[in-house]
C-alpha cells in the first residue's frame, strides 16, 4: 500500500490506538514520533475531535504525525497523578446528563458547567429518567439554571420521551456527552446512533488492534449531520487549569452580584462588604450553587 498522507479527525480512542475518519472511511491509527512519547503533565497528546495529519502504513493502519491547532479542548485533572487528560477537542456543545439517584446531582453539574465555561464551550442540561422524578422537585432543582438560560432537555432515554427535541439540538454540531455512571448516557447514545459503535468496532476487528483496551471516548455520527461523543469510563472530573476568576465568571449570578462588592478581588467568602453572601441569605442566589462555587473556588486556588 502506498504511504500517502491525509488529514482526518479522531473519532475514537482506545489506549494508544485511535480511529480516524478521513472523509470517506474510518481508519485505525497510532501516534508516531514525538506524539508517541509521554507528554510531561499530559496523559494524552491525541483526543477525540482532534484534526490530525496521518500517513498510511503498509499493514493498513495509519501513523499520526501531527495534531492540528485546536479551537478548544475540555480537560480534566487526574487526581492521583495531577496530569491533564484531554477528554475531547474542537467541541461545539457540552451536554451534561443528570438523573435521580435519588436526587439530581447539581454539584457535579456545576463542575461540568464550570469546566465548559473555562474552555469557552456552550453547555446544555439533560434531565433524564423524568418518569422517576417528582415534577416539583425537578423544577426546584433546575430553576437556577433555567433563570441563567441554559438549554434544558427533560427526557426518558429508556422510553424515548423528550429525545427528539434533543436530537434536533445536535444537528450539525460535535456534542460531548458528560454525566456520572448510571445516568443513562449509553442508553441515549444507542437510541440516537444504534449502529455507530458496531461500525467503528469492525475497523479494529479487521486489524486485531485495540480489542482489549478501554474506550475513553467514542464519537457517533448522526443522521442529521451531528456527532455525539460518549465518554464512558469517566468516574471523576477535577478541574484542570481553571483560575478562581474563571470559576466566579462561570457562576453568572455570583459574578453579577459581586460587581457591588467593596473589593474588586473579593472571593465572596469572609470579606467585608461582600454583596454575594447577603444575596445567598435572601434566596436571590441558590445556596446549592453557592456551595458549589466555594468548593470549585478552593479547587482552583
Amino acid at each position: 500500500m502506498a504511504q500517502d498522507t491525509f488529514e482526518g479527525r479522531v473519532v475514537q480512542t482506545l489506549g494508544k490506538w485511535h480511529a480516524v475518519w478521513d472523509g470517506g472511511r474510518v481508519r485505525p491509527a497510532f501516534p508516531g514520533g514525538r506524539l508517541a512519547l509521554r507528554a510531561e503533565g499530559c496523559k494524552n497528546r491525541v483526543a477525540v475531535g482532534d484534526f490530525v495529519v496521518a500517513r498510511s502504513q503498509p499493514q493498513g493502519e495509519a501513523l499520526i504525525e501531527e495534531v492540528l491547532p485546536r479551537k478548544n479542548k475540555l480537560s480534566r485533572r487526574i487526581t492521583f497523578s495531577g496530569q491533564e487528560h484531554v477528554v475531547a477537542a474542537n467541541i461545539d456543545l457540552v451536554a451534561v446528563m443528570l438523573a435521580p439517584n435519588p436526587a439530581l446531582n447539581t454539584s457535579l453539574l456545576d463542575r461540568f458547567l464550570t469546566a465548559s465555561f473555562a474552555a469557552g464551550i456552550d453547555a446544555a442540561i439533560i434531565a433524564n429518567k423524568v418518569d422517576l422524578l417528582d415534577p416539583q422537585e425537578a423544577l426546584s432543582a433546575l430553576a437556577p439554571y433555567k433563570e441563567l438560560h441554559f438549554p434544558i432537555f427533560p427526557m426518558s432515554a429508556k422510553s424515548g420521551e423528550g429525545v427528539e427535541e434533543f436530537r434536533r439540538c445536535l444537528a450539525g454540531r460535535w456534542t460531548l456527552l458528560l454525566g456520572h455512571t448510571g445516568v443513562g448516557k449509553t442508553t441515549l447514545t444507542n437510541l440516537l446512533a444504534p449502529d455507530a459503535q458496531r461500525a467503528i468496532g469492525e475497523v479494529f476487528e479487521k486489524t486485531g488492534k485495540g480489542k482489549h483496551t478501554t474506550t475513553s471516548a467514542l464519537a457517533h455520527r448522526l443522521a442529521n449531520g451531528g456527532v455525539l461523543i460518549d465518554t464512558a469510563g469517566i468516574r471523576e472530573f477535577a478541574l484542570w487549569n481553571v483560575t478562581w476568576r474563571q470559576v466566579e465568571s462561570a457562576f453568572a449570578e455570583i459574578s453579577a452580584a459581586g460587581q457591588g462588592c467593596r473589593f474588586p478581588d473579593c472571593h465572596h467568602r469572609n470579606e467585608p462588604n461582600c454583596k454575594v453572601r447577603p444575596a445567598v441569605d435572601a434566596g436571590t442566589i441558590s445556596p446549592g450553587r453557592y456551595a458549589s462555587y466555594l468548593t470549585l473556588l478552593q479547587e482552583a486556588e
